[in-house]
């Protein structure tokens, strides 16, 4: 299968989602990381264009530890809205993964980038597949009825899992690939009072609480109109 995961920054992807990314990789399937902006506003001293360079960088360097492609959006920092532009650019993300399984923001989630991604797939996902939207670059990629997941958000807070993916074997490599991005270690203490090891550590545990093993990650599926499944996707 083809997994594709969009994000609105660099670290999103390894701190909410990269534990089940492992477990696909390793299944063999086939892992996309899409990261939609270019995170280039997330600290307080370095320059924007320096810090949007590196964290591009930071965001090749774990896709790597898993062999998963990466498709960089982009878009301005904190400058996401669900209008046209961007949607042109969500439907090529998308035809370019050519998805069965997209993992992406909740609707509640605190940040407007993170919620305006998740709106732009919504409103892109029948358009990659229809081979006369004016204006793309990519062509159509299959009309499939990939099916949508809704990660955590940060803390948990409002989010009702309703399916579960153990990452207790592999949350090694989802904090490997979470110390890749360097930049956002001194920035989320810094900005936010946050250690980014810790934050994952508590919410994985949390999560694996509820799901009966030591680690886990939780999901919600998008149930709509032709995207309902009989059995589980999921690792």
């Amino acid at each position: 299968m083809n997994i594709l995961c969009v994000v609105a920054h660099p670290d999103d992807t390894e701190i909410l989602c990269a534990g089940t990314l492992v477990r696909y990789a390793r299944e063999g399937h086939r892992v996309t990381m899409a990261v939609f902006t270019d995170g280039s506003m997330g600290d307080a001293v370095i320059a924007p264009a320096e810090l949007g360079k590196m964290r591009e960088e930071e965001t090749r360097a774990a896709a790597a530890v898993i062999g998963a492609k990466v498709i960089w959006g982009g878009v301005m920092d904190e400058h996401v809205f669900p209008d046209r532009e961007q949607r042109m650019i969500m439907i090529d993300i998308l035809r370019e993964a050519d998805p069965d399984i997209i993992f992406t923001h909740s609707p509640n989630d605190y940040h407007p980038d993170h919620r305006y991604v998740g709106q732009l797939i919504f409103d892109a996902y029948f358009q990659k597949g229809l081979p006369h939207i004016p204006g793309q670059s990519l062509p159509a990629c299959r009309f499939a009825h990939a099916q949508l997941y809704f990660m955590d958000n940060l803390g948990g807070i409002g989010f009702l899992p309703t399916e579960y993916v153990d990452i207790t074997e592999v949350f090694e490599t989802k904090k490997e690939m979470l110390a890749c991005h360097k930049s956002q270690f001194q920035a989320m203490q810094q900005l936010a009072n946050t250690n980014l090891f810790d934050m994952i550590e508590v919410q994985a545990r949390f999560r694996g609480l509820a799901a009966g093993c030591l680690y886990a990650e939780g999901f919600t599926r998008m149930d709509a109109f032709q995207r309902g499944l009989t059995t589980r996707v999921l690792p």
